[in-house]
């Protein structure tokens, strides 16, 4: 007997690329904004984090719970992309991954003497389709400044 698989919800059909750009615009929006929920709207159960020499699995709740601290440590002043992002979107259209890389701007309330800070961060991130909308399923990254 074969196994049952679950009928995925009919989506509406878009622009395959403009649809993963969408959800960096959300992970733009995020940091300006300082909402960990919205941020962690964007990734799957399940993150595969690799970053600092290591490999890992973050899930929602850590991700959520790690950006809550954060963003209460800092403000971003400007988060945008230092080159237009890069998209590659499987032949079948299930899987998509994209390149990015951002410049960005912050301070630290609790710190004001510390000034504006900088950095430059660059990532490939993996996405896939969770019901209508496209989650990250993993994501290898670095930072310098």
């Amino acid at each position: 007997m074969a196994a049952s698989v679950a009928a995925q919800p009919a989506c509406p059909a878009g622009d395959l690329r403009a649809e993963l750009l969408a959800v960096h615009e959300t992970t733009r929006r995020a940091h300006l904004l300082g909402d960990a929920a919205l941020l962690a709207g964007t990734s799957a159960e399940r993150l595969l984090m690799a970053d600092n020499g290591s490999v890992r699995v973050q899930s929602n709740a850590e991700l959520s719970r790690f950006f809550t601290g954060y963003f209460q440590r800092v403000r971003y002043r400007e988060w945008r992309d230092a080159s237009p992002p890069r998209v590659t979107i499987s032949p079948d259209g299930t899987m998509r991954w994209m390149a990015v890389e951002v410049e960005a701007r912050y301070t630290q309330p609790d710190n004001p003497g510390a000034g504006e800070k900088t950095f430059k961060s660059s990532w490939i991130a993996t996405y896939q389709r969770d019901g209508c909308a496209w989650r990250m399923t993993g994501m290898a990254s670095n930072v310098v400044g």
